[in-house]
């Protein structure tokens, strides 16, 4: 009876997670798809075919997936102690902002004294005021190290996305006449257009993650776990997205005309996005086995470095729109993207191999994301 247990009640499968390494190659490859196509495009884009899967590509198998294998990893790490995670949440949070500078700020300041334009300036400092997805798992990290030093059961995990959820639903919608003001409460809720990654909305994917981790942690057969997830949540992401298109519920993932659903959306949206998360993950671990071993390898290098390649590929990205003749046609940006994976890559490795020889350090563990 013991043997057919799927959980043990200690850890039992260590190591890193091959599918994890997967959707986190495939979310940064999807990232610098998307972002190429919203910066380089004329807006409002048209809703071609091509336009709309690139998008959806950039936006629920990308951030949310990313989110979540961020969850399953602390659960794999072994520097997860308070002091850890608030330390490395402290780091993220700063290198958004100088991020920020020299992405937002710095390019429009630059096109600023080209143009005369005050209206560059002023996006460079509404852009470099915004809530990117660093600023937002710095705090994730933060909001972690908080739970450790409370001891946190995974039902408290549970409650905190729930009334997380449900005080985004009372908060949404409020701003302050304050720039300021509004970038603190962007980083809690979505105050602006220019607060993509609010807390409120976006917690429930580290969560979920780190609640999954403790189940894939104690898995005894993870063909059967990923099994049961796929018969659950593939029919829920089906019945879930037909439901909400019947009422004419919106999140975002084809916001053409930059609505900020996607960014800001609700507890509905979260259960849809988490369904498809689940949904994608168990896929990535069916599909592991089949696939070439060039692109395995390929995107494990890529979920590794994948913050030093999200950092490297907006620096090519917000300073290209300085120098080059926009907007460009959809080819002219497939083919820059063709271009930017390869030289984002090769940055990425380069970069942490010269850190590696400057900075070398001891061995900080198996991590699973």
């Amino acid at each position: 009876m013991e043997e057919n247990r799927l959980l043990a009640d200690s850890p039992v499968n260590r190591g890193r997670q091959l599918e994890l390494d997967i959707i986190k190659g495939l979310a940064i490859l999807f990232m610098l798809l998307v972002h190429c196509l919203e910066c380089f495009i004329e807006l409002p884009w048209e809703p071609t075919w091509a336009n709309r899967l690139i998008y959806f590509l950039g936006c629920p198998p990308a951030a949310p997936v990313f989110m979540f294998a961020l969850g399953v990893g602390l659960v794999y790490s072994r520097k997860n102690s308070p002091r850890d995670l608030a330390v490395r949440g402290l780091r993220i949070l700063l290198l958004g902002y100088v991020l920020a500078f020299f992405r937002d700020f710095l390019s429009m300041y630059v096109l600023y004294l080209r143009t005369g334009s005050a209206a560059e300036l002023a996006e460079g400092v509404n852009e470099f005021l915004g809530v990117d997805i660093l600023p937002f798992a710095g705090l994730t990290f933060l909001f972690f190290a908080g739970a450790a030093r409370l001891r946190f059961q995974n039902i408290h995990y549970i409650a905190a996305a729930l009334i997380g959820g449900a005080a985004n639903l009372l908060l949404m919608g409020t701003s302050f006449s304050s720039p300021l003001l509004n970038h603190f409460g962007g980083l809690i809720w979505g105050t602006t257009e220019y607060s993509w990654f609010p807390f409120l909305t976006w917690i429930t994917y580290p969560i979920l993650g780190y609640l999954f981790g403790q189940l894939l942690i104690r898995c005894r057969d993870k063909t059967r776990l990923y099994k049961i997830c796929l018969w659950v949540s593939l029919p829920a992401v089906l019945a879930g997205g037909l439901l909400y298109r019947h009422y004419g519920l919106y999140f975002g993932w084809e916001d053409y005309h930059h609505t900020g659903a996607y960014w800001h959306h609700n507890l509905l949206g979260n259960l849809l996005f988490a369904s498809f998360v689940v949904a994608w993950t168990s896929l990535a671990y069916f599909a592991a086995a089949k696939l070439p071993e060039v692109v395995v390898k390929t995107l494990s290098r890529w979920s590794r470095n994948i913050t030093v390649m999200y950092v490297i590929h907006w620096m090519i990205v917000s300073w290209s729109i300085v120098v080059l003749p926009l907007p460009f046609t959809l080819p002219w940006i497939l083919a820059y993207f063709v271009v930017l994976v390869p030289v984002t890559d090769a940055a990425a490795v380069g970069y942490l191999a010269l850190k590696g020889r400057l900075f070398p350090r001891a061995p900080a563990g198996r991590d699973a994301a």
